[in-house]
């Protein structure tokens, strides 16, 4: 009977070892897999702020002639560019006033949205692509990643989204990062992100237009744009909202 108990000691004992490797092979392979997407991710980064064959803008002009000089396909090219923006590490503020200037007030308010979109698309995914069945906000983001990440997942996460796209003081693409980085499902994200944009690409495309003085005037313009911005700040601040995050 000891020897029949001592073969199922040591039946289970292999058992537990040959589990524990696995597990331990498992974890080599998923930190092999994380290093690997993020070498080719530095790699591409170095790639893209230092080849001269990279269009980097630096002024508003700079973007309308660019992307004028492709003719019908200028909006395509609009929409692209703004998607590669956060790795090619130059404001989206050239961006957002040169859709009003390139594509007229109305068209501008779509592209800009469109392009938007994109970005937030292309931050989201980067993000999310680094993280495995849990994500990176549980993993490493401590107590706090665990809270934001419980912030942004719950039942009210399009709501919550949507005051981090319309109330100005947030910056887009650490929102888009943190979004990427969470549990949140890429819908209620996306759909957030564009009606969120909506006000300011309003702003911004008509703010843009009046410098050259096409639609409405310079007051006008401006008006737009304090609406655009100052009301969902104001309302964020007068409510709870600010407070549970």
């Amino acid at each position: 009977i000891c020897r029949k108990n001592n073969k199922i000691i040591e039946k289970e004992g292999l058992k537990y070892q040959v589990a524990n490797l696995q597990h331990k092979f498992n974890i080599v392979l998923e930190h092999k897999k994380f290093l690997i997407v993020f070498i080719f991710f530095i790699a591409a980064l170095y790639f893209l702020n230092t080849s001269s064959w990279v269009f980097r803008p630096q002024s508003v002009d700079d973007v309308r002639q660019w992307v004028a000089g492709f003719g019908s396909f200028g909006p395509l090219v609009y929409i692209a560019l703004y998607a590669a923006r956060p790795f090619l590490f130059f404001p989206s503020l050239l961006l957002n006033l040169s859709a009003g200037i390139l594509f007229g007030p109305w068209w501008g308010i779509i592209y800009l949205l469109l392009g938007g979109l994109a970005n937030a698309s292309v931050c989201f995914w980067s993000a999310r692509l680094f993280g495995t069945k849990q994500s990176l906000l549980k993993r490493f983001g401590g107590n706090w990643g665990k809270r934001l990440d419980n912030y942004l997942s719950d039942d009210r996460g399009f709501t919550r989204m949507l005051w981090l796209r319309t109330v100005p003081i947030f910056p887009y693409d650490p929102v888009s990062v943190v979004a990427g980085g969470s549990s949140m499902k890429y819908a209620p994200y996306a759909a957030a992100t564009v009606l969120g944009m909506l006000p300011g690409a309003i702003a911004y495309n008509f703010l843009a237009d009046s410098f050259v003085g096409k639609t409405i005037g310079i007051p006008g313009a401006v008006l737009i744009t304090v609406i655009a911005f100052g009301i969902p700040l104001l309302w964020w601040y007068l409510s709870d909202e600010h407070r549970r995050l």
